[in-house]
């Protein structure tokens, strides 16, 4: 079976057995508030609290206290301006060259030290911070990781360095590649190509959000 074909095979499997979490997904990026996204100068305590309680139905165990909040809010004021360059950029096009991989690393890491614990210990929220760069700043670009992925596509530190310098290229890799595999085997050019993936989503997905359903469905589940 060629990648094309896995990753299709992998994305019916999540929404066959996971469309709780599809669910909760749509939810959120239909209901955030774009506006504040785009200017984040604007993000507010109501925006970032919205943000987490997705994170929790996606159960990432994100501490959701006041402080953890206004530690967000803040953090993502800092990192959100620089990520925004990227708000054009596709998982297929973007070009991760060093400066911008040590751009990403640099906000994965800001965003990843906000949590704090109710006992006062802050913790590293590596998998949640994944998942607030696809859904709050770029759906079309960032993938989404947690403990089993990152085993599965090893080995790599779970810190920004290992999402920005190993994971995402991987990621781009493998989107470029399945996407080469249909313009030749179903004789398409590249919009109609990513379209074929997009369309046979259920929910019409992205295709970064589409690698993500293949390598939950492949190492997290072990659907395939």
């Amino acid at each position: 079976m060629m990648l094309y074909e896995k990753i299709r095979q992998g994305c019916e499997k999540y929404h066959k057995h996971e469309y709780a979490y599809d669910g909760a997904y749509g939810r959120y990026i239909d209901d955030k508030d774009q506006a504040k996204w785009d200017n984040p100068a604007s993000l507010d305590y109501a925006e970032v609290k919205r943000l987490v309680g997705f994170l929790n139905e996606w159960k990432t165990r994100m501490p959701s206290n006041d402080e953890t909040i206004r530690r967000l809010l803040n953090n993502l004021k800092t990192a959100v301006p620089r990520l925004n360059t990227l708000r054009s950029a596709t998982l297929l096009d973007a070009n991760l060259d060093e400066t911008t991989k040590r751009m990403i690393a640099v906000c994965f890491d800001t965003i990843a030290g906000s949590a704090i614990r109710r006992d006062g210990v802050q913790v590293t929220v590596s998998v949640g911070t994944s998942k607030m760069l696809n859904v709050a700043i770029n759906p079309e670009l960032f993938v989404m990781w947690d403990g089993a992925i990152q085993s599965g596509h090893g080995p790599m530190n779970d810190a920004g360095d290992g999402y920005a310098r190993i994971f995402l290229p991987k990621m781009q890799a493998i989107a470029k590649r399945a996407v080469s595999e249909v313009m030749d085997k179903e004789n398409l050019f590249l919009e109609a190509a990513i379209q074929s993936f997009t369309e046979r989503c259920e929910n019409k997905n992205s295709l970064a959000k589409i690698i993500d359903e293949y390598n939950y469905a492949r190492f997290t589940a072990g659907m395939l």
